[in-house]
């Protein structure tokens, strides 16, 4: 595939596949532009996902819950191309990230309050 189309379904994923077993059936992706529509389109998700716990898309919950099946099928997706999340590339979450616990086990609250 062209790089100038590949840049123009990069831009907007969902608008040009159904789901993501599209893209992973796509004959004329190789293995690494597949590889990055999955992300994009995981990194897209992922900030809808933020925005509609804002309550800033208007969709409603069957949105919501649209958008978190998309997400699933995405992760089995990368998972069936061996694609490995890199959490620094999702959009932001309201998850957050794990707790530090690099000083005896104890977490930073722990640690200012002696309990364990």
């Amino acid at each position: 595939m062209d790089q100038m189309r590949f840049d123009e379904m990069l831009g907007d994923v969902a608008k040009h596949f159904k789901q993501p077993a599209d893209i992973v059936d796509a004959e004329d992706l190789t293995k690494q532009q597949k590889c990055k529509l999955l992300q994009q389109w995981d990194y897209d998700l992922q900030l809808l996902l933020t925005a509609s716990e804002e309550n800033m898309t208007g969709g409603g919950t069957n949105a919501t819950a649209t958008t978190a099946d998309t997400v699933t099928q995405l992760r089995n997706a990368m998972k069936e191309l061996g694609v490995e999340r890199d959490p620094d590339a999702t959009g932001p979450g309201k998850i957050g990230s794990p707790v530090d616990k690099t000083a005896n086990g104890k977490t930073p609250a722990e640690r200012s309050t002696g309990k364990k």
